[in-house]
């Protein structure tokens, strides 16, 4: 699915038919219809360059941003509205919804909090000493039975925690490699990017078995962020290197 060159940097899925893009370079984000690739809605981020997004229920999305951010936005009727701008304590990476709040994630030193959609921090998650669980969380994503999950590159691990952000429990497998993007299938997998080895995995957090699904050969080079249809079972991923389209993979 090809886009105008725009540097699109994590996806959402909204609806079967319909994708949330965020764009680092155009400073926007983006309602695209999945099936065809045109834009059914974009509005401006002004000054701010969005990171990432997650999706609230089914009419509003958070997005993280640059100089400390993060975007309320409303999904209806097929447009984009902007809402409320929160201000967080430093730059955020990852974003995900827990229940009606969000959780957000940083990288110097790594935390994470969850906040109310008027900016007060609920619940932090932040170590001390020199054991360190996190190093970089820059994804994160919610399961359908409300936990959230951290994929953390320089550890090389995906992380879970409840929505009190108590630990739970670390899957780390070579197959893992430098996870990125991430997503819930279902309260029983989960979808990740591995950076470096150009590949999509599959990760039972049941069992814990990490199993690549997409590799090279289907196309994956440095993927970036994925979103799963599960009505469809289609995968969208955006790669480092085609940041102007979106490929799309039928799943079985």
């Amino acid at each position: 699915m090809c886009t105008e060159r725009c540097d699109i940097c994590d996806i959402a899925l909204v609806l079967p038919d319909s994708l949330l893009l965020v764009t680092w370079s155009k400073m926007t984000i983006q309602l695209v219809n999945s099936r065809t690739g045109s834009t059914l809605s974009e509005v401006s981020t002004s000054l701010h360059c969005p990171t990432r997004i997650c999706l609230m229920g089914g009419e509003r999305a958070a997005v993280s941003m640059s100089d400390n951010k993060v975007q309320l936005v409303h999904v209806r009727g097929g447009r984009l509205t902007l809402g409320t701008v929160l201000d967080v304590k430093a730059e955020c990476w990852g974003v995900a919804t827990s229940g009606d709040n969000v959780v957000v994630s940083y990288d110097s030193p790594p935390w994470l909090e969850v906040m109310s959609t008027d900016g007060r921090v609920l619940r932090r998650f932040k170590e001390s000493g020199t054991a360190q669980t996190f190093k970089f969380p820059q994804f994160l994503t919610t399961s359908s039975d409300g936990f959230i999950y951290a994929a953390d590159r320089d550890v090389h691990a995906i992380i879970k925690l409840d929505s009190s952000l108590n630990l739970l429990q670390t899957f780390s497998d070579p197959q893992l490699g430098l996870p990125c993007g991430l997503t819930s299938v279902n309260s029983d997998s989960l979808l990740a990017c591995n950076y470096t080895n150009d590949s999509i995995v599959h990760v039972n957090v049941n069992s814990g078995k990490v199993t690549t699904i997409l590799g090279r050969e289907d196309g994956i080079v440095k993927p970036l962020s994925l979103a799963y249809c599960p009505q469809q079972r289609k995968l969208f991923v955006c790669t480092f290197f085609r940041t102007d389209s979106i490929q799309v993979y039928q799943i079985d």
